[in-house]
C-alpha cells in the first residue's frame, strides 16, 4: 500500500468496493440489486465487488446488473463461511464450485488457479485468535463498518503486518449507509479480477475513511437512497481523506 499525505490521491484513481451483499442472495441484507448499484454511483465508486454469503452471481447476471449502472463497474465475489466461522472473500469468483468449498485447501487453491484474491472478512470479530491457514490469504480487513471496536481493526492491522499481507477497507455493507464510509483507490484502472489482485499485491492502492457519527456496527440497514441521514446525503462525491 502506498502511503500519501491526507487529501493527495493518485492521477486518475479507481474508488472500489470489495465487500457488499444484497438482499437477494444474502438474507442479512437489506439492499436491493438496484439500489447497491444507484449508491455506488452516486458514491463515486468505479468498481464495485458483489460478495453474496456462500452464493455466486453468473457471468449473465452480472451482464444484466451491468446495464443498471452509470459509471460503476460490476464484479462478482463471494464470501466463504469456513467450518470454524472464518468467513474468506473470493473477488472474481462466479462459477458455482465456489458454492461447494467447504475447506481452507479448497478454497484458497481454487482461488489460486483462478488468479483472484482472497481476503479473511473481519477478522478477529468473534475470535481473538485466527486459525493458521489464514496466513494463506493475500489480504486482511483492518477497517470496515463491522469492525465495531478499535481492538478489532488493531488486531486486524497487526496481524496483516506480522503475516506481509495487505490491508483493505471497505464497507462490509449490508445497509446502503455502510457504503462511503471505508474504501480503498487503485493507482490505475484494472479490467478484470486478477489484475485487481496484482495491483493489490504490488501495493498500488492506498486505503481511506470518511468522517461519519454513525456508531459501529450500523444501529440500522437502509434499504433506500432516499431514507439516507443528510449526513450521508451530504457526503456524496465529497472528496475524501486519508
Amino acid at each position: 500500500m502506498i502511503d500519501k499525505l491526507p487529501g493527495a490521491g493518485f492521477s486518475g484513481t479507481t474508488k472500489v468496493e470489495t465487500h457488499a451483499h444484497t438482499a437477494k442472495y444474502s438474507v442479512c441484507s437489506r439492499i436491493p440489486p438496484r439500489e447497491l448499484i444507484a449508491m455506488a454511483d452516486a458514491s463515486g465508486y468505479d468498481a464495485l465487488f458483489l460478495t453474496e454469503h456462500d452464493r455466486v452471481w453468473s457471468k449473465s447476471e452480472i451482464a444484466g446488473l451491468q446495464e443498471l449502472a452509470e459509471r460503476v463497474r460490476i464484479f462478482p465475489g463471494i464470501e466463504i463461511t469456513l467450518p470454524d466461522e472464518v468467513h474468506v472473500l473470493v473477488l472474481g469468483a462466479h462459477e458455482p464450485v465456489y458454492e461447494r468449498l467447504k475447506t481452507p485447501s479448497d478454497l484458497f487453491g481454487q482461488a489460486c488457479v483462478d488468479g483472484f484474491l482472497t481476503v479473511v472478512a473481519h477478522p478477529f470479530r468473534w475470535s481473538s485468535v485466527l486459525p493458521e491457514y489464514c496466513r494463506l490469504a493475500d489480504a486482511v480487513e483492518v477497517l470496515t463498518c463491522n469492525h465495531g471496536l478499535a481492538d478489532h481493526a488493531a488486531a486486524a492491522r497487526a496481524y496483516a503486518r506480522a503475516q506481509n499481507m495487505a490491508e483493505l477497507h471497505a464497507s462490509d455493507a449490508h445497509g446502503l449507509n455502510f457504503m462511503n464510509k471505508f474504501w480503498l483507490e487503485t493507482s490505475e484502472p484494472f479490467d478484470s479480477p486478477q489484475e485487481f489482485r496484482r495491483l493489490i499485491l504490488a501495493g498500488r492502492y492506498a486505503n481511506y475513511t470518511r468522517e461519519f457519527e454513525m456508531p459501529l456496527p450500523p444501529p440500522e440497514k437502509v434499504a433506500s437512497m432516499s431514507d439516507l441521514t443528510e449526513e450521508d446525503q451530504l457526503a456524496l462525491w465529497v472528496q475524501p481523506t486519508l
